[in-house]
């Protein structure tokens, strides 16, 4: 008897990027992860959202690690800059349609920038947040078809935490960890780069030594990552 697939949807959307290089970056990146175990393994998308089957002796505990891993609640960055008044978060509603939640200008300034009077670009770009870059969020208000959503607390604590400490840091969108600490390696960053650390699946910061600014690392790191995201983090404490 055939074993029947099980599927697990994980709070992992998939940036374009990822999609246009075709399912081999997917399929490296689930098989690196079930090196060794015993089960046969596949995945597709709903919508953008990574929805991983599995069938065999290994399936349920491989899919409970990832949704362990990847499944807990969180919203992806949609349409960074295009409206004023805040920024749309996609938070995994599909039915009956794909809506995106509205993180309101006034919980950005609140949250993020002791309530200066700054618009949303400048808060947006300040704290590197690009199209897919993950947030935790708590959902606010509902009027209708209407959600707002703001920052849980830490996320806020990560993002403020940021700025307290003297690290530029370059945020990739469209590349998995092991790709963005090999094109560190081949470009010669070792001594500039502190670590990489994974704030999703396709999604890295690049975390700079003192000293080390970002832009200086995407000029020297963007021709190993053609087609990826890149966005600089400037840190606002000098020594």
């Amino acid at each position: 008897m055939v074993a029947e697939w099980q599927i697990a949807t994980l709070a992992e959307k998939i940036p374009p990027q990822v999609l246009k290089q075709g399912s081999q970056v997917i399929s490296r990146v689930l098989a690196e992860k079930a090196n060794g175990l015993e089960m046969e393994l596949d995945f597709g998308h709903q919508g953008q959202w990574l929805q991983v089957r599995a069938r065999g002796e290994d399936a349920d505990a491989f899919l409970n690690l990832l949704k362990q891993e990847y499944g807990e609640v969180r919203g992806f960055v949609a349409g960074a800059g295009r409206i004023g008044y805040g920024v749309y978060v996609d938070i995994g509603i599909q039915d009956p349609r794909p809506k995106d939640a509205l993180y309101p200008l006034h919980r950005m300034r609140a949250q993020l920038v002791d309530g200066e009077p700054k618009s949303a670009r400048e808060i947006l770009d300040a704290n590197a947040l690009v199209d897919f870059v993950p947030l935790k969020m708590i959902v606010t208000e509902l009027e209708g078809e209407n959600i707002s959503v703001e920052l849980d607390d830490g996320a806020r604590d990560n993002l403020v935490s940021w700025r307290k400490y003297p690290f530029d840091r370059v945020i990739v969108v469209g590349a998995d960890r092991a790709f963005v600490e090999n094109a560190v390696r081949a470009s010669g960053l070792q001594n500039d780069v502190v670590k990489v650390e994974s704030l999703s699946l396709f999604v890295q910061s690049v975390l700079c030594k003192i000293g080390t600014e970002a832009p200086g690392v995407i000029a020297k790191i963007g021709n190993r990552l053609r087609g990826v995201g890149l966005k600089s983090y400037r840190t606002p404490v000098k020594l």
